[in-house]
């Protein structure tokens, strides 16, 4: 028993007075009003008579109410020692408690409750119970960002109701940054102690320990998990072809947590129409790929699901069984042709369903002119306009590119077969009768040359991308080969790269950056709940930061009205798929395992002692009214 209210000699001295004072009292005799009445003697004689029966009870009755007197003071000077329990904590405490609402705590492995979250919610109640009105108590959030609920408290009911609202986020675990955290928040508190409630994802053994353990910080990770079965997709992506930009290729990447076979399913739909749908065997920690070449689902919401089909086998962790992807429909590229006339060039544009094309004589080109893409045959313009640019035989005037010299009948020794420019086609016996040679520059590419002479040319200067051929392509056989409509198609792929890498597809618990036009006004995600949240601006960008799987819509504002960009976004990560619980310990410091010696009871045994002594109060009332004593 601990004592927490008045110093024991107080209460002794207090005590001592109250039975001397409450004895003398009892020691008192009341004085009796005298009162004559008739017939006294005979009167006398009764009264004695009965006084010799009742003097035995009459002293009885009076002892009782001494010793009650006495019993219902005592309970009133115990209760003011301020008795309390010998295993309560009588000093104040600095508390943090962190909760991992990261994307695995959403596992269904757990007893007595939905998931890993819902128990580490109940284990926080608990210990908020347990708070004492010295205690500073915090409860912070962490997945890879850290939350506080608030700053350190005695009032822990404030906590409790902001606990009622945290749910599981699809993001992946920053256990270092939320350590660092605790450190700053614990740092120069007395009688500091850090609680993680967590699986221990994302815990690496060799973390170094975030604190000085001289600080005498405590450590206690209640660990929350039973299993590590999973079944997760871990990959998912579209990408379009450069040579068809309407079909497109699938990669999705399926990894099993379980140390048996397994046979699942994984399905692939489309604006919710089943695509395809296959059942994959796998191996005990086996990662499955799979690919799906030609797959004509452009503008449309692809999304993938695997299931477990073995009978015997379970899940728990559902977050990660499908995954999402958008192909966002081509974007149509204008392209001017600048020739005093040029089939075979005109010809390849003019086939291409995928542009919008015209042609312009060089004596009346404008250089104001917007287009994407602009290809000069034997031209070059006084002033560059805007957009990516295509020389064929650029003249030394107002060439953009420095020419070096003249080669007639030469023959293409070097040619980059990496460059995109010269995917699946070949150069090496190319007939060219006369060909300029350019000068390199620190941003151009040699593509081709002729004995170390540039005679095709790559420049990407940041702002706009250039290629130029230093031939007359009539003065070559390159227009009658299948390789040149080819080239064709690269250079403009080349030019629209960034487009047609740009799928929009994004992994939760980031910030996402967009490009949108400069021109946007105003942007709104809306997710994939339904819920709207406003978006930032910047440079060019939208800026969002994501924590739901499935399909994003950005609304962009400006002066023409508003447009739509469908986005997709994951959780597709490996680590965070891998649910199997461990323990946060170093060697520096103990760690505790459970909430030994943190949970107990806050019994104010003073409100019993004076709830004991007001009944007593009331025995001895009742009694006293009914003359059981006096």
């Amino acid at each position: 028993m601990q004592w927490t209210g008045l110093p024991i000699e107080t209460v002794g001295w207090m005590a001592a007075g109250a039975a001397l004072i409450i004895t003398l009292l009892y020691l008192l005799k009341f004085r009796k009003r005298s009162v004559e009445i008739p017939f006294s003697p005979l009167w006398g004689r009764v009264i004695a008579t009965r006084r010799k029966q009742s003097d035995w009870w009459r002293r009885l009755k009076r002892l009782l109410s001494w010793l009650l007197h006495l019993l219902i003071a005592g309970l009133l000077l115990f209760a003011m020692l301020g008795p309390r329990s010998t295993d309560e904590v009588l000093d104040g405490r600095h508390l943090l408690i962190l909760i991992d609402n990261s994307a695995s705590m959403g596992a269904t492995d757990v007893t007595g409750g939905v998931n890993r979250l819902d128990v580490a919610q109940r284990q926080a109640r608990e210990i908020l119970q347990t708070v004492g009105g010295d205690d500073r108590v915090m409860v912070a959030l962490f997945n890879n960002r850290v939350q506080p609920l608030g700053p350190f408290v005695d009032d822990a009911t404030l906590l409790e109701s902001a606990l009622r609202n945290v749910e599981v986020t699809a993001n992946p675990t920053d256990l270092a940054q939320a350590l660092s955290f605790a450190a700053h928040s614990l740092q120069d508190r007395p009688d500091a102690e850090l609680i993680i409630l967590s699986d221990g994802s994302g815990f690496d053994p060799e973390m170094p320990l975030p604190f000085d353990p001289d600080l005498g910080i405590s450590l206690r990770h209640i660990m929350i998990g039973e299993a590590s079965e999973n079944l997760a997709i871990t990959a998912f992506n579209a990408r379009r072809y450069p040579s068809n930009r309407l079909d497109h290729e699938l990669y999705v990447e399926v990894t099993s947590h379980f140390d048996r076979e397994v046979s699942t399913r994984l399905d692939i739909s489309a604006d919710g129409r089943l695509v395809d749908s296959r059942t994959i065997d796998l191996g005990p920690r086996e990662v499955h790929r799979q690919f799906y070449p030609g797959q004509a689902v452009a503008g449309e919401r692809l999304e993938a699901r695997i299931r477990l089909t073995t009978a015997d086998a379970r899940d728990v962790f559902p977050l990660d069984d499908r995954a999402y992807a958008t192909v966002p429909p081509p974007r149509r590229l204008s392209v001017q042709l600048v020739s005093p006339g040029n089939l075979f060039i005109e010809g390849p544009l003019l086939l291409n369903s995928h542009i919008d094309f015209d042609r312009v004589h060089p004596d009346a080109f404008d250089s104001t002119a917007s287009r994407d893409v602009f290809v000069f045959d034997r031209f070059a313009p006084e002033s560059l306009p805007d957009g990516d640019l295509l020389f064929f035989d650029p003249p030394a005037e107002g060439s953009p590119f420095e020419i070096s010299g003249r080669d007639d009948d030469p023959i293409l020794t070097d040619v980059r077969q990496s460059h995109p420019l010269m995917r699946w086609i070949s150069l090496s016996d190319l007939n060219i009768g006369s060909t300029s040679t350019f000068r390199r520059g620190s941003d151009d590419v040699d593509v081709a040359s002729t004995f170390g002479r540039t005679v095709i040319l790559a420049r990407d200067d940041g702002t706009r991308r250039m290629v130029a051929l230093g031939f007359d392509v009539r003065n070559s056989d390159f227009p009658l080969r299948v390789a040149f409509p080819v080239f064709m198609l690269n250079v403009l792929d080349y030019f629209a790269q960034d487009d047609v890498d740009l799928m929009y597809s994004f992994a939760t618990g980031e910030t996402w950056s967009i490009p949108i036009d400069r021109s946007v006004t105003g942007a709104e995600m809306v997710r994939p709940d339904g819920t709207r949240a406003p978006v930032a601006l910047h440079a060019g960008e939208a800026l969002f930061y994501g924590e739901q799987p499935g399909f994003y819509e950005l609304h962009t504002t400006h002066a023409d009205g508003t447009d739509r960009t469908l986005l997709a976004a994951n959780l597709t990560n490996p680590d965070e798929s891998e649910i199997t619980p461990r323990l946060i310990e170093w060697e520096e410091i103990p760690t505790a395992e459970d909430t030994s010696g943190l949970l107990f009871d806050r019994r104010e045994i003073w409100i019993s002692l004076l709830l004991a002594a007001m009944a007593l109060l009331f025995l001895e009332w009742t009694t006293y009214q009914r003359r059981w004593t006096e």
